[in-house]
């Protein structure tokens, strides 16, 4: 990534990037037009000769959904054609993580031992447990067949039943065979709490890790990752160094809460350097042993994200940056959380019955669907694609190619830029994420060419919710998409220049 940020945080910087500041901003101020006297600013880009840096994972863009979602028997089924079609277009080569909060007051309906009590919510929409059902695995199955997915499948450790959660996982790896990429064992341990709301150190929470996943290594040979937590990036690094039988060290990430005052568009679009740099350390400790590292559930802010905020198209700029950032910084795939609505406020402990209601579909679908979920909708209304897909949709195209050095001068505009090869392409993205500035980016390509071609990644205004459109086109309600929109960039002795308004991004790609 290259960014721009004040002195103070010249740490953060990755490899070719300056620094710069920049300012936090109230976003629906900005109107039409330039930087000072309606001029752009003039920013500058010089990109290395060929790929130094690593490959960006095929299975980079995935989603996570909550274990209560299966409830609905049509949600993950061979027969729910529209949403098959919208992750086989964000992703031909995705993973499906199913867990999160739910998955720690679930229990396999074939279980015959005891179990402990499960507290139920005051007027419950769901009550607890949640069953996982034969059914739900083989409808599981056939969607995952369909897709062409793979599934990380979260087992319940909060309740302290490794009998029950070791016949879950054998069941799971029965129903979707060779599409199980791994099972995680509990969700955000780092925050249980015991009945006297001290919190589980980390020494109880392996203690009780281990006795799980050795119930289940007796039982099935599955693969197993974590620990799958949510704030404690360093009991990654400690769990890394107490296990040798994991095939991947997991991590969750948002970028704040929804219910804190700080959670606004220009906080999200600021960035998070400190968490990438963090990220980039643990995935070094996975590198060290072989494995990969997952962000298993992710995005813009926990609590089911904020209205105004994690609906708008300011998330489609901040989920394609975040991704990129993310595989540059040498995470291998982010799984980001959606779902209805009525299944995510269960799982915070909150009770929402929904109906579709609203002016237009879209409307309607927002009504019963999760506030920052990229994908609205469930199988009996249909679905379409938020802002936030289209972005994920953006960083996806970057699969298979290897990041390119690349040195940014942004002079005081809120701009990242990512570049990478793959064969004989040269692929540019560039996130104006300033809501004050257009900026007019000169590139020196560092690549033969005398031509590109860019797509935008637009909409009316950072606040919009249903009118994001790349390369001119919108997704349709089965995932059918195809750019309209090819803008020709013109190349002399390899460079050209960029246009850039504020609130967008572009994807260009030059042939050799």
């Amino acid at each position: 990534m290259t960014h721009e940020i004040s002195a103070s945080r010249r740490r953060f910087l990755q490899v070719g990037a300056t620094a710069a500041t920049m300012a936090l901003i109230n976003p629906f101020a900005a109107r039409a037009g330039g930087g000072s006297g309606g001029t752009p600013t003039r920013a500058m880009l010089k990109l290395g000769k060929s790929a130094t840096g690593r490959t960006v994972p095929s299975g980079l863009v995935g989603l996570s959904f909550e274990t209560l979602q299966m409830h609905d028997t049509s949600y993950f089924s061979a027969s729910n054609k529209a949403l098959i079609g919208m992750l086989r277009r964000l992703n031909p080569q995705g993973v499906l993580r199913i867990g999160g909060n739910s998955s720690d007051y679930s229990a396999w309906s074939g279980y015959t031992g005891a179990l402990p009590p499960f507290e139920q919510l005051p007027h419950a929409v769901f009550k607890r447990p949640y069953m996982v059902t034969p059914e739900q695995l083989t409808n599981l199955a056939g969607f995952l067949d369909a897709t062409g997915w793979r599934l990380v499948f979260g087992v319940n450790l909060r309740r302290g039943s490794p009998a029950m959660a070791a016949e879950l996982a054998e069941a799971v790896q029965r129903a979707v065979g060779d599409r199980l990429q791994a099972i995680q064992i509990g969700n955000e341990p780092s925050l249980y709490k015991h009945a006297d709301g001290s919190a589980f150190s980390y020494d109880e929470y392996l203690a009780l890790w281990r006795k799980t996943a050795g119930a289940i290594r007796q039982r099935a040979h599955v693969p197993i990752a974590g620990p799958d937590t949510s704030n404690e990036i360093d009991w990654v690094r400690k769990f890394a160094h107490d296990t040798n039988d994991i095939v991947a060290l997991t991590h969750h990430y948002y970028r704040g809460g929804a219910p804190q005052p700080t959670t606004t568009v220009a906080q999200m679009l600021g960035g998070d350097p400190d968490f990438i740099q963090q990220a980039e350390q643990v995935a070094k400790v996975a590198a060290a042993k072989k494995l990969p590292f997952l962000l298993t559930e992710a995005n813009s802010y926990w609590g089911g994200g904020k209205l105004g905020v994690s609906n708008t198209f300011a998330s489609a700029l901040w989920g394609g940056d975040f991704a990129l950032a993310c595989a540059q910084a040498g995470v291998d795939g982010i799984n980001i959380h959606s779902g209805t609505l009525s299944v995510l406020e269960a799982s915070l402990n909150k009770n929402v019955a929904t109906a579709p209601k609203g002016a237009t579909y879209e409307q309607r679908l927002d009504a019963i669907s999760g506030r920052y979920t990229p994908i609205a909708g469930d199988a009996e209304e249909g679905y379409y694609a938020r802002p936030l897909y289209y972005g994920l949709l953006l960083a996806r195209q970057f699969a298979g190619a290897g990041f390119v050095d690349a040195a940014l001068r942004a002079n005081g505009a809120n701009l990242t830029a990512y570049a990478a090869d793959r064969g004989g392409q040269r692929l540019l993205a560039v996130f104006n994420k300033d809501l004050q500035r257009d900026v007019d980016l000169q590139v020196d390509f560092g690549h033969a060419g005398s031509a590109a071609k860019v797509w935008r990644l637009q909409a009316p205004g950072i606040d919009d919710v249903h009118h994001t459109t790349l390369a001119g086109a919108a997704v349709g309600h089965t995932g059918d998409w195809s750019p309209v929109s090819d803008e020709t960039l013109r190349i002399d002795a390899g460079r050209g220049v960029l246009s850039l308004p504020r609130g967008s991004a572009v994807l260009v790609t030059v042939e050799a």
